[in-house]
């Protein structure tokens, strides 16, 4: 039986993580509630920002629990139910070394400094700085227990976010269907989010029965399904890659005509030079997510393992979010929870952990830049 690491058991956790980490590159790391209920947390000195005084304040034993797992509901949610026993927890690390140009004031010469090997931003910088950062997440799998540590995880939602996405290219074959009459189309697209709806209220009431052990059954046609995986994939190599590309293949065409009929059977019959033209759009983005992502980080990893072999793996995956949202792409590596203070946990976390920064600044995906004020500058490069 798993044994699942308690609150006080995982701030050890979060403390051991960011010693490797300082070890490895010589700063911290912060912790950011995923559930932004407590703000930014320096794990090393137990100290939190406080937003309404403006700086970093210690926190008191009594205080840890509330500040580094408080969530917008009251308690510990985890966001994968059926595979993880809590949520993931947020890491920041920061790359001194990548940096944009801020709007607010222009980088000069007295804002870097040289260690020796190239120019990073001085520690003591007075102005905010737009630096790369990249997400570690912590997880315990409920199966065996075994503490996951991986990049950010990439889901249906963060790759559309910025364009009209899957339900967009809906809306496209709606209208074709419609044969240009605005008032037809217009209809079309009110049954699309009457169903649409409908399908998302049964799934959330079907999920909450599957956290609770029972079998999910429904399909999230909105959150993602049809291009979520048929099963958990764990993937090391590109040969490995190529073959779950094959079989995945497989089963995003009967999905995609389980949706189709779905179409069909709530009303929308759009004829079939419409519904040819949605396999065409469907099968545009299924290539370019998941497919082309996983492609990405693959070949970035197998790069990396043939600098020096990692435990690090690309898990592809289908089970749904407690947002209704199907979880798809992360690196990650395993640790085992009895190694937590031992060499071996530092010798695997400082092996793999390099292997995920090093993806995750090289991808498209894994790493953006985000502006970061001096006073955690400061505290992130004391």
């Amino acid at each position: 039986m798993p044994r699942y690491l308690m609150i006080t058991e995982r701030i050890k956790l979060f403390k051991e993580i960011d010693r490797v980490h300082r070890e490895i590159y010589g700063w911290k790391t912060i912790y950011e509630n995923a559930w932004y209920g407590s703000g930014r947390i320096d794990i090393e000195s137990d100290m939190r920002f406080d937003v309404v005084q403006g700086g970093w304040i210690p926190m008191g034993n009594s205080d840890a629990e509330k500040y580094y797992f408080q969530d917008d509901k009251g308690k510990d949610i985890p966001s994968l139910r059926g595979i993880f026993a809590w949520q993931a927890y947020h890491f920041h690390h920061l790359n001194p070394y990548r940096f944009l140009e801020p709007s607010k004031k222009e980088l000069v010469g007295e804002d870097f400094i040289s260690d020796g090997m190239r120019k990073r931003i001085r520690p003591d910088i007075t102005h905010p700085v737009n630096c790369l950062g990249s997400l570690i997440e912590v997880q315990q799998r409920r199966e065996d227990g075994k503490i996951w540590i991986s990049s950010i995880w990439i889901y249906h939602h963060d790759c559309y976010g910025s364009t009209p996405g899957f339900g967009g290219e809906v809306y496209k074959s709606l209208n074709e269907a419609a044969g240009g009459d605005e008032k037809v189309a217009e209809e079309l697209q009110a049954k699309y989010e009457e169903i649409t709806d409908s399908n998302g209220y049964e799934f959330e009431k079907a999920l909450e029965r599957y956290f609770r052990g029972g079998r999910l059954q429904s399909k999230n046609w909105y959150g993602g399904y049809l291009f979520a995986a048929s099963k958990e994939r764990r993937i090391k190599t590109l040969e490995q890659l190529n073959e779950v590309l094959e079989e995945e293949d497989g089963h995003f065409r009967s999905s995609l005509e389980e949706f189709v009929v779905w179409l069909r059977s709530n009303g929308l019959n759009l004829g079939e030079k419409a519904e040819e033209s949605l396999r065409r759009r469907a099968r545009k983005f299924y290539d370019a997510y998941p497919c082309n992502i996983a492609k990405e980080l693959c070949q970035l990893l197998a790069e990396e393992d043939k600098i020096e072999p990692s435990d690090v793996n690309l898990w592809w995956g289908g089970e749904p979010n407690s947002d209704s949202c199907y979880a798809f792409l992360t690196l990650f590596f395993e640790v085992d929870p009895e190694d937590i203070g031992t060499h071996r946990f530092d010798e695997i976390v400082s092996r793999n952990l390099k292997v995920l920064i090093n993806v995750a600044e090289k991808s498209t995906v894994l790493s953006s830049y985000r502006e970061y004020e001096p006073k955690v500058w400061r505290v992130v490069f004391p």
